[in-house]
């Protein structure tokens, strides 16, 4: 019958309604009997609580029992119960799955049947029991420990009757702490023909206790016990010690368990019911891992076994299954007990998972980091099955981040690469390892693949995942690239730092190869990587040890006389060798190392010219080069107007030549410190014009006052019409927007006629004077003052 229908009875709920009885109806569920609903009268008396707890704790252990069997055996059940000093008739009846039971409070004391010979006591327990217990008592119990029998005077000492405890399990009478003996003294006599003797104590309805020595033996299927009371006054000792020692244990925010040697539960406080998920009742005198299976299969087994065998404390962490809390484990043996401590430290787990967590991975995209990947890394290579395939590593760097920086600033870049990293783990599988190393440098592992076409074409995967679709950061969408190398196990490479070093370097191929593509390592890449890394090292040693020398190519009027010169840095190495600019100036501003040498040169040159013009009439002028890096650093012009003022250089001799492609590419950001220049009084030239991105309209807005006529447009003058037509466009707009016009390059007479008669005022290039050593240089200007027929006869 379903509750429903059993709250649906008019019987049942007018029994529920009444004012003046107490019933309440109860339900069985996992061996525990659970009251669903009370009377009226029951409520007002003691108010409403559900479970076991308001059944043992007004009826008392043994009534519990009684109860949970007569509903399980579907039967009914009347007895007779002292609550709060006055005597109540119990009585229980079944409705199927539910029973409905009674209390109802007497007027006088219910009738006890006595012993044969002994005088018949009224009141069962009355106030001098603990004096007044019998001398003798009989228990009788088949071999599972279950009541058969009992004497008067047991029943005398319970408040209950034989019938009642009948089938109930003994071991639910005996006090807490003593099932274990209770259960020893059993086991020793079941099926034996020798007795035996132990000790244990009986509790009964009204919480009193009381030891007993018994003498236990076998009779068929039955097993006797005798007992005989005494030590009342210890015991009362005992008992009070005892009460302070479980005090302790049930206010402790540990678990806490007592079993004997065998795994029978002696003892647990309410945390250690509360771990295994069942009441105190149903643990007591029970076998832990027959209560608890599934712990069986955990190291709590094996630790416990462990403490068992060499009668040492044990200290171990165990995680309950299941969940995620996380006990330290404390097993103290003894002789007959091991006591068991489950202290939670579910919440230092935690911080040390956290503060594992920090200590391996990124904190701005979740990612491995370097000493995670390591790590993983190194136990990868270990493992035996990798020397049956091939493991592949990426290394990406993005290609455009910091303009991303430098443009939307640093919060907008964490964003994209942020970004970007869910993009890579995108592109492969959940077995490979996505890191973050530093800044916009990622790495992949590719662990257990057949050869290097498949990182190769992982890498391709990555470059379009990349690049392909652009970035939304904000109100901003963004195209980055990628440049990726690859690296393979173990034919790259058979350690961690192989690896890794070899995948950079491929990546770095990449980079000069364009970018945004993929480059696989070969041998002859690290010898490459290596020369640069050597000259690099030079160059800083150069700049710190004034091995940057200035050599000076000296530029012509129409007239053949010398109006300036162009300053042009050049390294010396340690060995001597004078090395080009072709070499040393990519690495020179890929490093960043451009911003301290162009201030050297630049301040050499000044000082240069100053010295130089102090024997000549009329004073010439100096070009200097400016890198890119130079113009967006910002601090260019305070370097200009602090050298000026160092050397005593007119501001007007000074010219600096600046790349077209930086001008038009970050005109908004390097026009107002063009303008702070030309304020000095400095001229600005574009050098190279012609090989850039020029356009008129943002051209007559900057503050240059001449260009400089590539090369390639001088090198075919005057056979080649489309070169003509080029350089007569070039001066004509340069006419049109009042700047000067210098033409390099300059290799012949034919090409110097045409350019002087096309109205170029002024000419460089190796047809009229070499780049000299400032010395030479300084020597040349000085002893020649050249005019036009000297040129040509110097041409021809």
């Amino acid at each position: 019958m379903s509750l429903s229908h059993v709250l649906d009875d008019p019987l049942i709920t007018e029994l529920l309604d009444s004012h003046t009885v107490r019933y309440v109806l109860l339900g069985s569920n996992n061996n525990d009997l659970n009251v669903i609903a009370a009377s009226k009268c029951y409520r007002q008396t003691i108010g409403f609580k559900s479970g076991p707890d308001l059944i043992t704790q007004r009826l008392g252990m043994g009534v519990y029992r009684a109860l949970l069997n007569a509903m399980n055996s579907q039967q009914g059940w009347t007895g007779h119960v002292q609550i709060e000093q006055q005597w109540h008739r119990v009585q229980l009846w079944n409705c199927g799955e539910f029973a409905m039971l009674m209390e109802e409070p007497l007027s006088s004391l219910p009738p006890v049947a006595a012993e044969p010979g002994t005088p018949t006591t009224k009141a069962p327990l009355p106030q001098g029991m603990q004096a007044d217990v019998q001398q003798s008592m009989l228990l009788i119990v088949d071999d599972k420990g279950r009541i058969q029998n009992i004497s008067p005077s047991v029943e005398q000492f319970l408040g209950q009757t034989g019938d009642q405890l009948k089938g109930l399990d003994a071991a639910n009478l005996v006090f807490r702490t003593d099932v274990a003996q209770f259960k020893r003294l059993v086991d020793k006599v079941k099926y034996q023909t020798d007795s035996a003797e132990g000790t244990f104590r009986l509790r009964n309805i009204n919480n009193e206790v009381v030891y007993f020595d018994w003498t236990a033996a076998c009779s068929g299927s039955e097993i006797l016990l005798i007992g005989r009371s005494g030590k009342h006054n210890l015991e009362e000792a005992l008992l009070k010690s005892e009460e302070r020692i479980n005090s302790i244990l049930e206010s402790m925010d540990d678990a806490f368990f007592a079993i004997d040697l065998q795994g029978h539960i002696q003892y647990l406080n309410a945390k250690g019911a509360e771990l295994l998920g069942k009441s105190p009742p149903l643990l007591l005198g029970r076998m832990i891992w027959e209560r608890a299976p599934h712990l069986k299969k955990t190291p709590l087994f094996k630790f416990l076994n462990q403490a068992k065998g060499s009668m040492l404390p044990e200290t171990f962490q165990w995680q309950e299954p299941g969940n995620d809390i996380w006990y330290q484990v404390k097993a103290y043996p003894s002789d007959e007990l091991i006591s068991i401590f489950f202290t939670d430290i579910s919440s230092i787990k935690r911080n040390e998972n956290k503060m594992r967590h920090q200590a391996t991975h990124d904190p701005l995209t979740g990612l491995p980091n370097r000493l995670a990947l390591t790590s993983t890394l190194e136990e990868l290579l270990q493992n035996d099955q990798v020397k049956d395939f091939k493991m592949g590593l990426l290394f990406i760097d993005l290609d455009g981040f910091k303009a991303v920086n430098d443009t939307l600033g640093h919060d907008r870049g964490d964003d994209l690469l942020v970004a970007v990293s869910k993009r890579l783990r995108s592109v492969v599988r959940s077995s490979d390892i996505v890191a973050r190393l530093s800044g916009d440098e990622f790495v992949i592992t590719l662990p257990y693949i057949a050869d290097q076409d498949t990182a190769f074409n992982v890498g391709r995967k990555v470059v379009d995942a990349v690049s392909k679709k652009p970035f939304e950061l904000g109100d901003k969408k963004i195209y980055v690239g990628a440049s990726v190398g690859v690296s393979l196990f173990p034919d790259d490479g058979k350690d961690v730092e192989g690896l890794l070093k070899n995948a950079d370097i491929a990546m770095y191929q990449a980079k000069q190869a364009g970018k945004n593509t993929v480059r696989a390592f070969h041998a002859n890449m690290s010898a490459t990587l290596q020369n640069k890394v050597d000259l690099e090292n030079d160059l800083h040693d150069a700049i710190i040890h004034d091995r940057i020398e200035v050599h000076y190519q000296p530029r012509f009027n129409a007239d053949g006389s010398i109006c300036a010169v162009e300053a042009l840095a050049r390294m010396r190495s340690r060995s001597g060798e004078l090395i080009p600019p072709a070499r040393f100036i990519p690495i020179a501003e890929e490093t960043g190392l451009i911003i301290p040498m162009g201030e050297q040169v630049l301040r050499k040159a000044c000082k240069w010219l100053h010295d130089t013009n102090k024997k000549l009439k009329s004073p010439i002028g100096v070009s200097v080069n400016v890198s890119g890096i130079q113009l967006l650093d910002g601090k260019l012009c305070n370097t200009v107007h602090k050298i000026l003022k160092i050397t005593g250089l007119d501001a007007k001799l000074l010219e600096l030549e600046l790349t077209e492609t930086v001008l038009m590419q970050n005109h908004e950001s390097v026009l107002k410190d063009l303008n702070h220049l030309h304020e000095l009084g400095v001229t600005l030239s574009i050098d190279d014009f012609g090989t850039g991105y020029s356009s008129l309209a943002m051209l007559h807005k900057m503050p240059v006052q001449s260009i400089k006529l590539d090369r390639s447009f001088v090198n075919d003058l005057p056979a080649k019409p489309d070169s003509v037509i080029i350089s007569r466009t070039v001066l004509a707009m340069a006419r049109a927007l009042g700047l000067g016009v210098v033409a390099e390059g300059v290799e012949t007479a034919e090409q110097r006629d045409f350019l002087i008669e096309s109205g170029v005022l002024e000419l460089q290039g190796f047809g009229l004077a070499r780049p000299m050593t400032s010395d030479d240089t300084r020597q040349f200007v000085w002893a020649q003052q050249i005019p036009l027929e000297s040129a040509k006869k110097i041409l021809i």
